[in-house]
């Protein structure tokens, strides 16, 4: 049962195999992937409550056999960005290009990552949401300006640890 497991995927592929208590080289060879990397989500899943160790075995708890059912999705429903917000996005580059909003219009986007301290991501989230405020709250905005202007965002993540091995 060797797969790809990227992202969430190899937490709940994890849960998954753990049907019945399994040691950690046996979860490895049935996902294809390091014991070193399986260890390190069993004890992320084992401190989040998912699963436990029992005399070298592992075993999923009712929390992990929830997460196992559940493939694809995360019970808040942040994980998506709406189709319809989506489409928005790409429906206004594409009217750009077309100069339906004339030479007068600002439209970026961008992509950032690094390995940030969590205390400056906090400080950089609440900067954000500030800035945000100050311009896109209801009493800041001005109904009559043309176009409108959407801002999407997401602060997330983007990966759990370095794979060296």
């Amino acid at each position: 049962m060797s797969e790809d497991w990227e992202g969430s995927g190899l937490p709940r592929g994890i849960v998954g195999v753990l049907e019945e208590p399994r040691v950690l080289g046996e979860i490895a060879e049935r996902l294809g992937v390091t014991d070193a990397r399986v260890l390190w989500y069993l004890e992320k899943l084992r401190d989040a409550g998912r699963v436990v160790e029992e005399d070298g075995a592992w075993r999923r708890t009712a929390a992990g056999a929830d997460l196992a059912a559940s493939p694809g999705e995360v019970n808040d429903g942040r994980t998506e960005l709406p189709g319809s917000s989506a489409q928005d996005y790409v429906q206004a580059y594409a009217d750009a290009a077309a100069g339906m909003f004339g030479s007068g219009f600002v439209q970026d986007s961008g992509e950032h990552a690094g390995r940030v301290p969590g205390e400056r991501v906090a400080e950089f989230h609440e900067r954000l949401r500030s800035l945000i405020g100050e311009y896109f709250a209801p009493d800041k905005i001005d109904r009559a300006a043309s176009p409108k202007y959407g801002f999407g965002w997401v602060l997330t993540p983007v990966d759990l640890h370095p794979l060296d091995d």
